[in-house]
C-alpha cells in the first residue's frame, strides 16, 4: 500500500483556481517569438531565456512563470533587452509577451519548460550481488539494476548495509569490492527544497543511510542531476519508486508537483 500512496501523492496536482496560461493580453503588438532556454549559459539554479527581438518599437518584455501547468502564472520580471536570467527554486514555464506603454503583445510566446524527467518505475535493490547496483540511462528515461560486483557493470549508486542499517553508496565508493562505479555523489533532499547542493558542497557525500519516504538527490559524473524517491526499505534492500533527471547540464532544479 506504501508504494501507491506515495505514488499518488508524486502525481498530484491541485487544480483548483489554476490555468494553462497567464491571464491573456489583449493588446495590438505582435507576439514574442523564438523563446529558447539558453542550455549553455542556464547552471545551478540559474535558467537563462533567450528571445527574439520585435520589429516594432518597445519598451520591454514581460516573464511569466509557473511551477505547474495548470498551475498559477506570476510575473517574475520584465527587461528591455532580448535575455533575462531566473534564479529559480524549483523548475517551471516560461512564457513572454511585450508591452509599449499601456499596449501589449496580442497573445504569449512559445513556451519553454526546464522540466526534469520524471516516471514512476519501481527498483528494488538487494543487497545480494546480482540487483544491489543501479544505473541511470544518459538520456533521462529509464534505470537498470546490475551485479555491482561486477566490473562490466557501472553502477551510478549502490546498495549496502552497515551496522545492520541500509545505505545507498556513490558509484565507486570502494572500488576493490565493487569495481567500474560512476563518479558520483549523495545528498538526502532535507532542507534543500527542489534544487540540489551546489557542486562542490559539503553537504554532498559517498553514501546516505536511506529511509522510508526519503528523496535523494544524486550528482552524476556527466554533469547531470537526479532525485530519486525511496518508498520503502526492508532489512537488506528498499524499494526506489520514482526518479526524475534533469537533462540540462550542470542545472541543479526539480519539479514541483
Amino acid at each position: 500500500m506504501k508504494k501507491y500512496l506515495a505514488a499518488a501523492v508524486i502525481l498530484a496536482i491541485v487544480f483548483a483556481g489554476c490555468s494553462n496560461d497567464p491571464s491573456a493580453p489583449s493588446g495590438t503588438l505582435p507576439n514574442v517569438q523564438n523563446l529558447i532556454i539558453d542550455e549553455t549559459a542556464s547552471k545551478g539554479d540559474s535558467v537563462v531565456l533567450v528571445w527574439d527581438a520585435l520589429d516594432v518599437e518597445v519598451d520591454g518584455y514581460h516573464i511569466y512563470y509557473a511551477t505547474t501547468v495548470p498551475g498559477n502564472w506570476d510575473e517574475k520580471g520584465s527587461t528591455a533587452d532580448t535575455t533575462w536570467t531566473h534564479v529559480a527554486t524549483s523548475t517551471g514555464y516560461y512564457e513572454l509577451n511585450a508591452s509599449e506603454g499601456l499596449n501589449t503583445s496580442s497573445g504569449f510566446s512559445n513556451r519553454v519548460d526546464t522540466r526534469a524527467e520524471s516516471s514512476i518505475l519501481e527498483r528494488e535493490l538487494r543487497t545480494d550481488s546480482t540487483t544491489n547496483g543501479l544505473v541511470f540511462y544518459d538520456d533521462g528515461t529509464g534505470w537498470g539494476i546490475g551485479c555491482a560486483d561486477s566490473a562490466g557493470f557501472a553502477q551510478d549508486i549502490y546498495i549496502g548495509l552497515a551496522n545492520n542499517m541500509v545505505y545507498i553508496y556513490s558509484g565507486n565508493h570502494d572500488p576493490a569490492q565493487y569495481p567500474g562505479g560512476s563518479d558520483t555523489k549523495l545528498c538526502p533532499r532535507g532542507c534543500h527544497g527542489n534544487v540540489a547542493p551546489e557542486a562542490g558542497s559539503a553537504d554532498w557525500v559517498d553514501s546516505v543511510q536511506v529511509t522510508d519516504f526519503n528523496w535523494i538527490f544524486v550528482q552524476l559524473d556527466n554533469n547531470h542531476y537526479v532525485e530519486v524517491y525511496v518508498d520503502s526499505v526492508f532489512t537488506n534492500g528498499a524499494d526506489l519508486l520514482s526518479f526524475e533527471y534533469q537533462l540540462i547540464d550542470y542545472l541543479r532544479l526539480f519539479n514541483v508537483f
